[in-house]
């Protein structure tokens, strides 16, 4: 079945839970409850998959309980990357146990939305779903071609410390994390159909009737129905879509993009396989 961008959608019940989606491992936590390990994936036609206990993923930090801070801490964390901007920081600092706890913090502060247009624009009381749904296929687009600088930072790191362990957030965990998280898992080989249903597992944990009041209470936008606020907390796989689609118009195929925006060339990424996978 082909879904969007002539991309191959499959269902491979050794890959999936009951639902069709690829499981990363989740990581439950109180104050985090979109808090994964994204290793265990298979590699493309090598007999291989991505290690556990190094690539994890996550929204914000500040909510985290002290038995929370114990699970985080004994994970070895070496490099935290936070994609949100300042105010978002602000709004939710992460918890300071945390990041005493980990040596390297790189704060990106990626804002997408500069080429989409303003969130304001596609949230008052005239929007329709439809606009706020492309809005966020064109967030997704913008962080292929706008924000290849912060991205190209977590493979930096990746490269430069044979035992990095990252965690790569923002403040959902859905986004420009989910972004992050597929660059990598590209990178070191992991089919498109396999990266795109890790993405979807977000669905299982970041649940849009939970998170609309949430968004609210960060915005306000009051006189905003729910169903033009809906597509913003969703996560779609025709928002990852339109990424990937972008990176094959700015480089023609997936291979290429990651050479041009990450400089990843063969021997960076057999570098990455060596370090990040492991035999089945």
């Amino acid at each position: 079945m082909t879904f969007g961008y002539g991309l191959l959608w499959y269902h491979d019940p050794q890959l999936h839970d009951g639902h069709g989606i690829t499981m990363s491992r989740h990581i439950p936590l109180d104050g985090a409850p979109n808090f994964r390990d994204f290793g265990g994936h298979p590699v493309a036609q090598e007999g291989r998959r991505v290690k556990y206990g190094r690539l994890f993923r996550a929204g914000h930090l500040a909510d985290l309980s002290h038995a929370d801070l114990e699970v985080v801490n004994d994970l070895g964390i070496s490099h935290l990357y936070d994609f949100r901007r300042s105010f978002e920081q602000e709004h939710k600092p992460n918890h300071p146990a945390v990041l005493a706890s980990i040596d390297h913090i790189i704060h990106l502060d990626i804002t997408p939305g500069n080429q989409a247009g303003s969130l304001d624009v596609v949230t008052n009381a005239e929007s329709l779903p439809s606009e706020s749904h492309g809005f966020m296929c064109e967030i997704n687009r913008e962080l292929a071609l706008s924000h290849q600088s912060s991205f190209r930072q977590v493979f930096e790191g990746l490269l430069a410390d044979p035992e990095a362990t990252i965690l790569v957030h923002c403040a959902a965990g859905k986004d420009r994390t989910g972004f992050a998280a597929a660059v990598v898992l590209l990178a070191l080989g992991v089919e498109l159909q396999v990266v795109m249903q890790d993405y979807l597992s977000t669905q299982c944990y970041f649940l849009p009737h939970e998170q609309i009041p949430m968004l609210r209470d960060k915005y306000g936008f009051d006189g905003v129905s729910d169903q033009v606020l809906e597509p913003i907390v969703a996560t779609r796989p025709e928002y990852l879509q339109a990424g990937i689609q972008a990176m094959i118009e700015y480089s023609g195929t997936i291979d290429q993009y990651l050479l041009d925006a990450f400089g990843l060339g063969e021997s960076e990424r057999q570098l990455l396989r060596e370090r990040l996978t492991e035999a089945l």
